[in-house]
């Protein structure tokens, strides 16, 4: 399979796994719980550290998307949050994450994530 038909069936595989995962609320907790476990770490605090605060506000974000306490401004927001954090959790990086540098492709989709939801991040603040 050629690169290019890789990244394709790597994002439509990521994009299905979010969807199902975005319609289940027990799902989105687990996910969630996984995040945390592998965040828990010295390493990831250091990497993460200029949008550390705005990441733990996500994952809350979706638990109380999960539970019912909060509901979200776009859909769209939440299954792209789903996204990012489903490739953050994966072993299948651009980068893998044993090689020196290897968190820094995690570090960005999740930065992009990040910027890309802003308004849903304010509206859940607030």
């Amino acid at each position: 399979m050629e690169p290019r038909q890789s990244l394709k069936w790597a994002r439509q595989k990521f994009l299905a796994a979010a969807t199902i995962i975005a319609k289940d609320p027990k799902k989105i907790l687990s996910l969630v719980t996984d995040v945390e476990g592998k965040l828990s770490t010295q390493k990831f605090k250091d990497q993460f550290k200029t949008f550390w605060d705005d990441l733990k506000i996500l994952l809350n974000l979706l638990k109380d998307t999960a539970t019912g306490k909060y509901k979200p401004k776009s859909k769209k927001n939440i299954l792209l949050i789903i996204l990012g954090l489903l490739y953050f959790l994966s072993p299948l990086d651009l980068v893998p994450d044993l090689l020196i540098g290897g968190f820094l492709d995690d570090a960005a989709v999740l930065a992009w994530i990040v910027t890309k939801v802003q308004d849903e991040i304010t509206h859940y603040k607030n």
